[in-house]
């Protein structure tokens, strides 16, 4: 096992410092609120002069800008001139009103001033930040991926790029003996398939595709000359989603494909994410990880999987409830997305366990980014029902491919250098070596 305190950071990581105003006389909320979303990667420039604003609002460079109505002692002079400043122009950041008081007609002000959120005190710092993740639109998600398999080449190449001026990842595949190579390093989210096709045929290559585990649920779509209805129900029932007629105008390939691909993102999201989180659910995590070993073994690279266990969860469930608790978990599932790498891939294992796995890095590297993690975790305040503040720890178990050559492996490594972790009296990461099975 191992625990080195002087490690290089890991380049990479995001750590996205984005600016958010405060607008408050109060010197210890700015520095309480700004030291809680430090965690989160955003910053806090309080401003204890409301008459400043108007020149915070010329410049309208931050994310957001929060404003205690609570240290404001004309709070209807203050909504006025908010209201102003939003007729005059269109480009000011979000605003989000915190107050004492719960008041109806001090709400109705805010959402008239054009508030986007509400917050009494003390403010729910991990709703805060959904909040201002909400506006930061800076992250986009990733293009989707279709696998075109065709034996015609000026057809293939033609679908191909009529998908990528469409603002989506192609691939093209000529041989279909030859597709499970591109289809496992690919991983597509559909596969446009020609129907007739030398060799092996569409409808053969559906079935093998449906037999494989990971591929289950992928939408696959026939191209054919093919116009007999019956013929069209006929190869669906073989494993088909959809049947397209050749020739293909442009637009209803892009049609088809997009509706297609934003209804199996809904389903998904449903099937692969744990509904409190958001995270990937613990099947959906072991068949990411199963996938990712493949591809290290392919591409000879390496991989890091992260084990985390929230330190003595239970005594927090008895102690201030299972909502309190679930506060816990969701501040722990947001710190690993916000300073995670977005090509990281993050799971709930289940109960207070998490999962992380840090693609093209060293034990080192992750052990450093880990360690920040659990610091910062460690530093963030929870509040019980009756507000009052707790902290929280959690425990880590790191494991490397190839040092553990599997999957299976690399998950007994990583829960077993865990529980070594709990053993130490928590609070700490432990780096799992080939011992470190032999040792528990």
């Amino acid at each position: 096992m191992s625990s080195s305190p002087n490690i290089p950071t890991m380049q990479t990581i995001r750590i996205n410092r984005r600016q958010v105003y405060l607008v408050t006389s109060d010197e210890e909320l700015g520095a309480s609120l700004d030291h809680q979303i430090s965690h989160f990667g955003y910053t806090i420039q309080t401003i204890k002069d409301f008459k400043n604003l108007e020149k915070t609002f010329a410049e309208h460079v931050s994310l957001a800008i929060l404003v205690d109505l609570t240290s404001i002692s004309d709070t209807d002079e203050v909504m006025e001139m908010i209201a102003e400043a939003r007729r005059l122009s269109q480009n000011l950041p979000p605003l989000i009103f915190i107050s004492d008081s719960n008041d109806q007609s001090i709400r109705l002000k805010a959402i008239r001033a054009g508030g986007k959120a509400f917050y009494t005190k003390p403010v729910d710092v991990i709703s805060l930040v959904d909040k201002l993740d909400e506006q930061d639109t800076a992250v986009k998600s990733d293009p989707y991926r279709v696998l075109v398999v065709e034996d015609q080449v000026a057809v293939a190449n033609y679908y191909q790029m009529v998908l990528k001026m469409a603002g989506m990842e192609a691939r093209v595949v000529i041989d279909s003996t030859q597709v499970l190579p591109d289809l496992l390093e690919f991983h597509p989210d559909l596969i446009l398939m020609d129907l007739y096709m030398p060799n092996v045929n569409g409808a053969e290559l559906a079935t093998l595709i449906r037999q494989m585990d990971e591929f289950v649920s992928i939408p696959i779509v026939f191209l054919s000359s093919e116009d007999d209805f019956a013929k069209h129900i006929e190869m669906m029932s073989l494993g088909s989603d959809d049947f397209l007629t050749k020739p293909i105008k442009a637009s209803h390939l892009v049609a088809l494909v997009r509706s297609r691909l934003e209804r199996l993102k809904t389903l998904r999201s449903y099937m692969v994410r744990d509904s409190l989180t958001s995270l990937l659910n613990h099947t959906s995590f072991r068949g990411v990880l199963a996938q990712e070993v493949s591809r290290c073994k392919r591409q000879n690279t390496r991989l890091v999987l992260t084990m985390i266990d929230v330190d003595r969860f239970k005594l927090v469930n008895d102690s201030y409830g299972h909502a309190v608790g679930d506060s816990v978990l969701k501040g722990l599932s947001r710190l690993l997305k916000q300073r995670l790498r977005r090509s990281d891939i993050i799971g709930r294992y289940g109960g207070e366990e998490f999962v992380a796995l840090f693609l093209d890095a060293t034990p080192e590297q992750a052990f450093k980014v880990v360690d920040e993690l659990r610091i910062h975790f460690s530093e963030m305040e929870f509040r019980s029902a009756s507000n009052k503040p707790f902290a929280v720890t959690f425990s880590a178990g790191l494991a490397t491919y190839p040092e553990f050559s599997s999957a299976k492996q690399l998950s007994d490594a990583a829960d077993a250098a865990l529980y070594q972790a709990k053993a130490a009296g928590r609070n700490c990461i432990i780096i799992a070596t080939p011992e470190t099975k032999e040792e528990t």
